[in-house]
């Protein structure tokens, strides 16, 4: 394994690279809340035969966000960035729920760096319920400090297992997940600023995009569940699918929101077909 930080416009981005520097590369982009380790967790062994780019996607895990207002966009071009920084020309990416939107704009706005997409449960049409309070008041003068600084890391952990649960439904939850994935540096006061103010404007800005996925020409696949209590498939994943040109729809009939720990065989499949078919 190899990887650290790399700095792009004068913030850190954290990363590891796994896997035969000769294979194709993929490109992995975690979900909200969470960092490279959770689908490095589930994932690592299953694509080993991968070149993977593991990412802590700008703001969370041990990645920095640079100043002003974030959006899809500007993440997919700092990450572009990133790319041409260590030297990874062309990729196929995975996201997983709010990574997978991240993905989505990867392959709209950078088609020539993008050979294809995998998508696990991804989050991408302008409704996924609205903001939890706690995200839009971190935004705010003198209540957002105290939230980020000392409400989070001080309540945030016992709510942890709840919120675990529920993106594993009806899958049980793997032994030592919050430990292992790290969940914990979701309160680190920067990251959570990061997380918060992703999630306030969730719905704005995946408003923004939706309506351009009929640009994305390269082949996709979207795994989802109909369990999934987090992202609902039936709003998210089925429509989308038929939105692309060359999207394909996996539904995996007993998965939940955190697909990838029990359906990593389903993964690997999905990234090898999209290899096979990229232009």
């Amino acid at each position: 394994m190899t990887g650290g930080f790399i700095e792009l416009g004068g913030v850190q981005l954290h990363h590891h690279i796994t896997g035969p520097e000769d294979a194709p590369a993929l490109l992995v982009l975690h979900g909200a809340s969470t960092s490279y380790l959770e689908p490095f967790m589930a994932l690592s062994t299953a694509l080993e035969a991968y070149r993977v780019i593991w990412l802590d996607r700008p703001g969370l895990g041990w990645s920095e966000r640079p100043a002003g207002p974030w959006s899809p966009g500007r993440e997919a071009e700092l990450i572009e960035h990133f790319l041409t920084a260590i030297g990874v020309p062309r990729v196929t990416v995975l996201g997983h729920s709010w990574g997978a939107a991240i993905a989505l704009r990867l392959l709209m706005d950078f088609p020539q760096r993008t050979g294809g997409g995998v998508l696990i449960s991804p989050a991408a049409r302008a409704w996924v319920g609205e903001a939890a309070g706690y995200n839009k008041m971190t935004g705010w003068p003198v209540i957002g400090p105290l939230i980020s600084h000392v409400v989070a890391p001080v309540l945030g952990p016992g709510q942890l297992p709840k919120g675990v649960k529920s993106a594993f439904h009806p899958e049980p939850v793997p032994t030592g997940y919050i430990e292992t994935a790290r969940l914990d540096r979701l309160f680190a006061p920067s990251v959570w600023r990061a997380n918060a103010a992703d999630m306030a404007r969730v719905n704005t800005h995946l408003a923004e995009q939706e309506t351009r996925y009929g640009e994305i020409t390269q082949p996709v696949i979207l795994l989802a569940g109909p369990k999934d209590t987090v992202v609902r498939t039936s709003r998210h994943a089925e429509p989308v699918a038929k939105t692309l040109p060359r999207g394909e729809l996996r539904l995996l009939p007993k998965a939940g929101h955190n697909l990838h720990h029990a359906y990593s065989h389903e993964v690997t499949q999905a990234v090898a077909d999209v290899v096979a078919r990229k232009r």
